[in-house]
């Protein structure tokens, strides 16, 4: 399938008719009624004329307008969708101009992505069995945690490198100094830890809320929070990769909650 957009097809081609459209059919509707009614170029008449043919352009307009963005309203839903569920969607019905491209390289890349997703997740899940031992990491109990500076993005942005790697540091070690016997902790991804902790739901939870809403790091001073989700520790090897893509479905849905120091 071909990326590339005609001419015709393109944005901007299709808002210059738009606008052209919406500027014209008032005007070339008052010339067609001076031509074929001229005994109707009362003020009132000619008022109620150019009203009725903007209303006529302005609906005309919002309703391509409309169309011409529904692919990007269905692409943001099902954005949304393969991030909290995994499930992928189609670019059926998009069309041939640069909003029908961006969908349809969208689809490719999540494809690519939901394809190298199972190798990957597959390879965390052995790697938390060799850290751990196959019995201490496959053992019945316990609870899997995935724990996420909330200030991470805006570090990104706007600190240097330095800070990055402080910061990633300091998280490790709050974390290692609130691990206890028999629970382990292995870094996962920038600015997040994977935790492997013991106890009830109810203890770790509160555990992990107390540790969430004040995050002292060793890094200007500065006091961080996080968001944490938790997930009960299967006994398999092979329900590992599907526990951890349900944490990074639980994390996703909570930052688009806007949700901050919260666990869940």
């Amino acid at each position: 399938m071909s990326l590339k957009s005609r001419w015709y097809d393109s944005v901007a081609v299709k808002s210059f008719v738009m606008a052209f459209l919406s500027t014209h059919i008032p005007l070339l509707g008052l010339i067609a009624l001076i031509v074929l009614f001229p005994d109707a170029l009362t003020p009132w008449g000619v008022f109620t004329a150019a009203l009725a043919l903007t209303l006529v352009a302005t609906v005309l307009v919002l309703a391509s307008l409309w169309r011409l963005f529904e692919p990007l309203r269905r692409a943001a839903d099902g954005l949304q969708r393969f991030m909290t569920e995994g499930r992928l969607f189609e670019a059926s019905g998009a069309g041939q101009d640069e909003v029908g491209r961006l969908l349809r390289v969208l689809v490719r890349a999540l494809a690519h992505l939901d394809r190298s997703r199972a190798p990957l997740l597959d390879a965390g899940a052995f790697a938390l069995s060799r850290q751990q031992g196959v019995e201490g990491a496959m053992g019945p109990g316990g609870w899997m945690a995935l724990l996420e500076i909330d200030q991470w993005q805006e570090l990104d942005r706007h600190a240097h490198v330095d800070e990055l790697v402080a910061v990633q540091r300091g998280l490790t070690q709050a974390l290692e100094a609130a691990v206890g016997p028999g629970e382990s902790l292995m870094s996962w991804g920038r600015g997040r830890a994977l935790l492997m902790l013991a106890g009830s739901g109810a203890e770790v939870k509160a555990r992990l809320e107390r540790l969430c809403s004040q995050l002292r790091l060793p890094v200007a001073d500065r006091v961080y929070t996080a968001s944490a989700v938790i997930e009960q520790r299967a006994g398999t090897p092979r329900s590992w990769p599907a526990g951890l893509q349900r944490l990074e479905y639980k994390l996703f849905s909570l930052r688009m909650a806007n949700a901050r120091s919260h666990v869940a």
